[in-house]
């Protein structure tokens, strides 16, 4: 029976687990650029792509903008699109085609260079490095449908003007969400508003409790990343535990958003 074929694009925004990467196809590392220049200056830092497979892998390169959604989601745009783009600014040496032999690795240039004329005014600027698999590789569907795997990898490149770290983050609202009258499966969950008032991206952490004010029994649940730059407005969204008993919560979310240990802590009163 002829069976068709279907081709899939996998796409990694870098900054997981190698052993991810490694199943991907590609491994790429590291997985963010960080550039601290002036106007006029450059800079040159290095990326390692290593090819793990048994068959020669064909990879170009291209650049596009890329910002975060509400919830820090990752969104990309072409090149030149967004005010923050620096696409423009970078040049990948040695170009933008080159193939990997079975078990290869190969250091590629990353050229930052920051125009006399660029605008102080935009504090960060962003840019996404993409390498693609131009020769997909043969897999097979659970059904028996041959495919055809191509691998998309993300490295994310910021700028900044800057040469200290100006973080900082404001708290504009902490509620309580109600689940759906008829949802049966969720406790509803607690939503932190964020804006980040910094001149610096953001990489932090944020730590939740409950309290049961009339029990006093306390729950810890899972710390969430957050990743935001400057003038982002973030969503942060914690579900609360299945089947929560009825009372009187206090819940307490602890924002760590820098390499200081720089900390706000907010505190909600909900009821159950």
């Amino acid at each position: 029976m002829k069976r068709n074929v279907i081709y899939i694009l996998c796409i990694a925004i870098l900054g997981f687990s190698q052993d991810l990467l490694a199943q991907a196809g590609m491994t790429v590392s590291p997985g963010k650029l960080y550039y601290k220049l002036t106007p006029g200056g450059t800079a040159t830092q290095k990326i390692v792509v290593s090819n793990p497979n048994n068959k020669d892998l064909e990879i170009g390169v291209s650049l596009n903008d890329w910002d975060y959604d509400s919830l820090g989601n990752n969104q990309t745009y072409d090149a030149g699109t967004l005010k923050t783009s620096a696409a423009e600014w970078i040049r990948v040496m040695p170009g933008s085609y080159f193939t990997l032999r079975p078990g290869e690795k190969r250091e590629l240039d990353v050229v930052f260079t920051v125009p006399a004329n660029a605008n102080t005014e935009i504090p960060v600027h962003t840019a996404m490095m993409f390498l693609t698999q131009l020769n997909p590789g043969d897999g097979r569907a659970a059904d028996g449908t041959s495919i055809k795997v191509s691998v998309r990898m993300g490295i994310k490149i910021y700028h900044s003007f800057s040469q200290s770290d100006a973080r900082d983050i404001e708290v504009l609202n902490f509620t309580d969400v109600l689940p759906d009258k008829d949802d049966k499966t969720s406790s509803g969950y607690l939503e932190l508003k964020l804006h980040n008032t910094g001149k610096q991206w953001l990489e932090g952490k944020v730590k939740w409790e409950i309290l049961n004010t009339q029990t006093g029994e306390k729950k810890k649940l899972e710390d969430q990343e957050i990743f935001s730059l400057p003038g982002d407005q973030r969503l942060v969204r914690q579900a609360l535990p299945l089947n929560l008993a009825k009372g009187k919560y206090t819940a307490t979310a602890i924002i760590n958003y820098g390499d200081k240990d720089e900390l706000k802590l907010v505190e909600l009163e909900f009821q159950r």
